[in-house]
Formats: C-alpha cells, sequence, structure tokens
C-alpha cells in the first residue's frame, strides 16, 4: 500500500467514490456520525455518498427522524442515527460536560439554573417540538437570564443528559425535541465496548487512518483509544507508509486508481476526519487531492458556483468539473447560471 493507495480507500471507504448507500440513514450509521454546524453543507456531504438524493429527500430524512442532529464527540453539532445517539452520548458527554463546566462558569450558569432550565425545556416539549426562540420566551417566563451564548450552552446541557435532539424543521428554523421521542430506548454495553465500537466505525469508513487521525477526530484519550483499538485487532489490519502505521479494513480488496474529481463542502469528513488535513471552504477534489476552492450563489431558480483553482484546465477536466456542478445543482433542484465560471 502506498499514498495514493490510502487516499483512493478513503474515498471508497468514506462512499465519495462508488455509492453504496440509497438511503441517508444507512450512510449515517456506517459514518457512525458527520459534522453538521453547517446544515446545508452537511446535507450535500451526505448528497456526495447517497445515490439519487436531493437537499429535499435528505431534509425529508431530518423532519421525519431517520437522522438526527446533536452536539457529539467535540462541542460541534454532528448528525447521528437514531439507534446510535445513546451510546454515542453515554461514550463523549462526560468528557464535553467536564469542558463546558469552564464556561458555565464564566457565564455564570450554576447547577440550580441547569436544574431548573432542563426542567422547563423538558415541560415545553412535552407538549411538541420548539423552536430555540420558542424555548428561550420560555426561559423568561421563568426568570432565567438568558441571551444568545448561554441558550446554546443551557440547550447542549439538556442534549448532554439525553433528554432532547433535534426535531423537524418548521420553515427555517430548526425545532428542539424530547430524545425519547425521536430516538429508541437501546440499552448499550460498557465504556469499553463502546470505545471499540466508535473505533470500529471510524477505521471501517474512514480507513486507512492513524491513531493520531481518529483521536483528533473523536476527541477521546489516548489510554481509551488504545482500549479500543486493542478490541479491534480482529476486525483491523495494520501497515506501515512513510514512517506511519495506517488501519483499515483488511476485507477491503485492491484499489484501482481511476480519476477522479469531486465538488465536496466545507468540513467536510474528507478533510476534518484525518490530523491536518482540516479544509474549511469548499473544496474541489481531483485525484482524491484538494486541489481548489468552490463557491455558490443560489439565485430563485439557479445556481451558479465560481472554482478558484491553480490546476491548468484542459478539455476533460472542463468536462468533468461541469458535470460535478450539474449533480450539484440537481441536487438543489437549481439550473445552473449563465455566470458559472472556472
Amino acid at each position: 500500500m502506498n499514498s495514493q493507495d490510502i487516499i483512493y480507500r478513503r474515498l471508497i471507504n468514506q462512499q465519495i467514490a462508488g455509492e453504496k448507500f440509497a438511503e441517508p440513514a444507512g450512510l449515517i450509521q456506517w459514518m457512525g456520525c458527520i459534522r453538521a454546524e453547517d446544515f446545508a453543507a452537511a446535507k450535500w456531504a451526505i448528497g456526495n455518498r447517497v445515490a439519487g438524493s436531493t437537499d429535499k429527500t435528505i431534509e425529508q430524512a431530518f423532519n421525519q427522524g431517520q437522522i438526527l442532529r446533536a452536539h457529539l464527540l467535540q462541542p460541534e453539532w454532528h448528525f447521528i442515527s437514531p439507534t446510535d445517539i445513546r451510546w454515542m452520548l453515554a461514550l463523549t458527554s462526560p468528557r464535553l460536560r467536564s469542558f463546558n463546566k469552564e464556561i458555565y462558569r464564566t457565564l455564570g450558569i450554576d447547577a440550580s439554573i441547569l436544574k431548573k432550565s432542563k426542567r422547563i425545556i423538558v415541560q415545553r416539549l412535552e407538549k411538541g417540538q420548539q423552536t430555540r426562540m420558542q424555548l428561550w420566551n420560555a426561559m423568561k417566563e421563568e426568570h432565567i437570564h438568558t441571551d444568545e451564548l448561554r441558550m446554546g450552552w443551557l440547550l447542549m446541557d439538556a442534549e448532554l443528559d439525553g433528554l432532547i435532539c433535534s426535531g423537524g424543521m418548521e420553515g427555517h428554523q430548526f425545532t428542539y425535541a424530547l430524545l425519547d421521542q425521536r430516538a429508541p430506548m437501546i440499552r448499550h454495553g460498557g465504556k469499553e465496548e463502546l470505545l471499540a465500537e466508535l473505533a470500529r466505525r471510524y477505521f471501517l469508513s474512514r480507513g486507512p487512518a492513524t491513531v493520531r487521525d481518529f483521536a483528533g477526530w473523536s476527541g477521546l484519550h489516548m489510554t481509551d483509544i488504545g482500549i479500543g483499538m486493542e478490541l479491534n485487532k480482529q476486525w483491523l489490519a495494520s501497515e506501515v507508509v512513510d514512517g506511519q502505521v495506517y488501519w483499515f479494513d483488511p476485507s477491503g480488496s485492491a484499489v484501482d486508481h481511476p480519476s477522479s474529481l469531486f465538488l465536496l463542502p466545507a468540513l467536510d469528513e474528507w478533510s476534518i476526519a484525518y490530523s491536518g488535513n482540516s479544509f474549511f471552504k469548499p473544496m474541489l477534489i481531483i485525484d482524491g487531492q484538494i486541489s481548489g476552492t468552490w463557491t455558490a450563489l443560489l439565485g430563485k431558480d439557479t445556481l451558479t458556483i465560481d472554482i478558484a483553482t491553480p490546476v491548468t484546465m484542459d478539455s476533460v477536466l472542463r468536462d468533468a468539473i461541469q458535470q460535478q456542478m450539474g449533480r450539484y445543482g440537481v441536487f438543489l433542484g437549481k439550473r445552473l447560471g449563465d455566470a458559472t465560471q472556472f
């Protein structure tokens, strides 16, 4: 295995090349979870990996609770399957709650405020899904001082306790719902079993990757990572490439290196899942390499895309880019505008 083998195995295992899943829920389960701070971008991250999906079908799956959105791993939004959210919260919420303590102190949020706010949130959500503003107003009615920043941390604390998660969209507004109404009550194993499960999901869906890559993605302590890796020896193989140990699914066949080009969103797992590879702009990927950026301007019925790349254009590359632009237009249900250029 060489560096190019690693790139193409990752493209396949991340489902960017050789799409295998027909539904968003199946993809999210395979990936474990994927970053979703930018909701529109995260939908396109799924769209690149699920054959025939559109922005509307993915949002429909979200509204129906087939995929959820919650704070996991780091204090960041992630898409997660309803069948996985409870065990992943059990594994990662203690560390996130510890991380949040200093922020609570800075904001003047003490234990009594957290307890009272969670009671109010649960009482309101027992009546049905609520927007952030509706819950904010409920806090004000109960005389809890709340601004935009404090509200976010109060809601996250309720998430980390396994009380709430995302509800469906109301127009362009997100809502919250009780976790018990959106996710099945599935019993999970102990910490060691959960560490093994998270490590297995990561390396099967994102390998070949290093332990350092997994640490950066998961936020776990190295001691816990060591436990997870030890319990996965039957599932994973390793190989040294350029002095680094890479772990991967040994059942994967040899990978051909076909030419490939993709337009991936900012914060896609293609970049943030690997240490030292984070890229925070929409990416032009050519043969597995970040080879430029792109920006999109949405009109009522049109999509205009501007590509910025130092790569010399030829007719083959232009056709490939045009194809991916068209694919994104179909995903959004928009036609490419005349100003689209590269």
